[in-house]
């Protein structure tokens, strides 16, 4: 097993994965981003490792009351333990969430700077 356990997908712990593993770290990643958090902690490997297989987390961080439910929308389709129901990456990019962001992005990105 190489990398970060924290963003290991559950079938990473198993030996057996494929593309959709970097779907979940992505999901993962997210989850940190907007909150400041592990979504899957414990107080040791076998806590964290449990919390992973079982897809253990939550949005009671007091930090998510400021986070859209579209992210949380997007977080939840990306940490699915089925990975065959776990979105793709093009799917994930094709989510609200992206394009909302996106738009808003372009248009920052179109105002002329003074």
């Amino acid at each position: 097993m190489a990398g970060t356990p924290y963003y290991m997908a559950p079938e990473v712990l198993e030996g057996s994965y494929s593309k959709k593993a970097d779907i979940w770290s992505l999901g993962v990643l997210l989850y940190t981003l907007v909150c400041g958090y592990l979504p899957f902690q414990g107080s040791n490997a076998a806590e964290v490792f449990r919390k992973i297989k079982e897809a253990d987390y939550h949005f009671n961080h007091v930090e998510f009351d400021k986070v859209s439910e579209d992210c949380k929308d997007l977080i939840r389709k990306l940490l699915v333990l089925n990975q065959k129901k776990r979105l793709s990456g093009q799917e994930a990019l094709n989510h609200k969430w992206f394009k909302t962001h996106a738009t808003a992005a372009e248009n920052v990105a179109r105002t002329p700077q003074s």
